[in-house]
C-alpha cells in the first residue's frame, strides 16, 4: 500500500498533468494502480495537450519492443507442451461408438479433420445405416430420421430421408414424446402439405 502525505501529494500534482503514470508509479516507488486512484482522490487531470499527443499508442513507422522475439516460457512448460503431430489423451480410435447429449448413437468415421473441427470425424449411426442400405451419401439440405422415434432402431424400414423444411416443420408442429405407431407418414405428408400451400401462397402475392 502507497503511503501518501503532503510532500508525495505535491510531487504527484506537479508530474501526473504531462507524465505517464508508470513513470510516475516508479518515480515514487509504488504501484500505476496507487498513482490512478490518488489522482482521482485529488481530482488531478492530465493535460490536454499531453492527451492530444495520445501516450501509450503507437506511431506510425514504431515498432514494438518484442518484435522479432519467439516467448519462451519458463518452468516446466516446454515438457507438457503439444508437439507437431501429437494428440490429446482422450483421442479414440476410428470406429469408437458413443452416445451424444440428446441420446444419439455416433461413430468415430476419421481422425484427420482440421484444427477445431474434430465433429467431422464423427457421424450418426443412424446415418451410416441409411447410406449403406441405399448405396450412396445423404443428399445436401436432406437429414435422416428415426420413424418409431427409437433411436436404436436401425433397420431400413425405420429410416426415412426428408428435406430440412419438412424437417423443421416436422421439429416445430409436430413433436411428439411417444408418437403413435405408424403415424410418422402421416405427419410427414402433413409437412409436405404445409410446405407445397406456402409455395402456393407466395406464387399468388408475387
Amino acid at each position: 500500500m502507497a503511503t501518501w502525505n503532503a510532500q508525495r501529494d505535491d510531487w504527484l500534482r506537479s508530474l501526473y498533468p504531462d507524465t505517464p503514470n508508470r513513470t510516475i508509479a516508479k518515480m515514487l516507488n509504488c504501484s500505476y494502480l496507487a498513482v490512478k486512484n490518488r489522482a482521482t482522490v485529488l481530482g488531478l487531470k492530465k493535460d490536454p495537450a499531453y492527451m492530444a499527443s495520445k501516450p501509450g499508442c503507437f506511431k506510425p513507422g514504431q515498432e514494438s519492443w518484442n518484435k522479432g522475439l519467439s516467448y519462451q516460457p519458463g518452468g516446466r512448460c516446454q515438457e507438457n507442451q503439444f508437439k507437431p503431430g501429437q494428440k490429446p489423451q482422450t483421442t479414440v480410435p476410428v470406429g469408437t461408438e458413443s452416445v451424444d447429449k440428446d441420446g444419439y448413437l455416433k461413430r468415430k468415421v476419421r481422425d484427420d479433420a482440421p484444427s477445431g473441427m474434430s465433429r467431422k470425424n464423427w457421424k450418426f449411426v443412424h446415418v451410416l445405416k441409411w447410406e449403406e442400405y441405399h448405396g450412396r451419401p445423404v443428399p445436401p439440405k436432406h437429414v435422416v430420421r428415426l420413424k418409431d422415434g427409437d433411436k436404436r432402431n436401425f433397420s431400413r424400414e425405420n429410416l426415412v430421408l426428408v428435406s430440412m423444411a419438412e424437417n423443421a416443420i416436422l421439429n416445430k408442429f409436430f413433436a411428439m414424446e411417444n408418437p403413435p405407431e405408424g403415424s410418422f407418414d402421416v405427419l410427414h405428408n402433413l409437412a409436405k402439405i404445409k410446405l407445397a400451400a406456402n409455395k402456393r401462397k407466395r406464387e399468388l402475392t408475387c
